[in-house]
């Protein structure tokens, strides 16, 4: 008898349990979206950047929400990689850089993990003719995290986040699967190779979009995702876009410091850099 009863209780623990955890990740899911401070916005205009040559690399890592750790260590790989190829660097976190003057002066400007509302609708259209004009564009990683409420910056990137991986695994390692082996930013990664990563989970596949083509997609057969489910079976992680004259890079990979000195990871993104910029 006390071990009927043991075993029912023991039940109902599980159960409250799997309920507890169902709210925390329902919870957590929401942590990057909802406004826990008010936005921030920079309308007074930084420091002229100066003469920027042919190869502009501007990194905007602004953010309003989460801040990711390897923010850092993005900012200064590209920095590096910028010295080793020529390219002219500049790193702001100040939304008044949105300016036609400053942004003609670039080729590519990366979100490097941005969240939030970061942008003033002026600033914002600045932005839109810079990239519609032929300017590249790459957002890193929680890119997809960034302006829900900006139309056009929707159907750039063709979706954004949902909620990413947390039980039983926040980071789990799963297998990534090279679709397109001949693109400038995968010609470097074998077919099929292992990454940890907090994956991310999407409001809807970009696959099948008109304008759009996917990199790489994440076998989901290859982790565990119970709580939240991930994205049905086809999951893609990067993917290109061409918005009038501009180019579009996009990766979910960067949760960590070490995707940045991970060599595929690490390339595949350089290389998205270079695409994007046509540098």
């Amino acid at each position: 008898m006390l071990r009927k009863i043991g075993k029912i209780l023991l039940g109902i623990v599980l159960v409250l349990l799997l309920i507890a955890g169902g709210f925390f990740v329902f919870a957590m899911s929401l942590v990057k979206k909802l406004p826990w401070q008010k936005p921030v916005f920079e309308t007074v205009r930084p420091p002229d950047p100066g003469t920027i040559g042919e190869k502009g690399v501007l990194v905007f890592s602004k953010t309003n929400g989460f801040r990711h750790e390897s923010i850092e260590p993005g900012i200064a790989a590209i920095q590096k990689a910028g010295q080793e190829r020529g390219w002219k660097v500049a790193a702001t976190e100040n939304g008044a850089f949105f300016n036609d003057d400053y942004l003609n002066r670039f080729k590519v400007v990366v979100f490097m993990s941005t969240t939030g509302d970061i942008l003033t609708p002026e600033q914002e259209k600045s932005f839109e003719k810079f990239v519609e004009n032929g300017g590249g564009y790459v957002g890193v990683h929680s890119a997809c995290d960034t302006e829900y409420e900006w139309q056009w910056y929707d159907q750039l990137l063709g979706t954004h986040f949902r909620d990413h991986t947390l039980y039983p695994d926040h980071t789990p390692e799963a297998e990534l699967v090279t679709e397109v082996r001949d693109h400038a930013t995968t010609r470097h990664l074998p077919e099929r190779w292992q990454k940890s990563e907090e994956w991310y989970n999407f409001n809807e596949s970009i696959r099948g979009k008109e304008g759009f083509q996917v990199l790489l997609s994440v076998n989901e057969s290859t982790y565990k995702a119970s709580m939240p489910k991930a994205m049905g079976g086809d999951h893609p992680i990067s993917w290109t876009n061409q918005p009038g004259k501009g180019r579009m890079f996009y990766t979910a990979l960067g949760h960590t410091p070490e995707t940045f000195t991970d060599a595929p990871s690490w390339n595949h993104i350089l290389e998205g850099i270079a695409w994007s910029g046509r540098l």
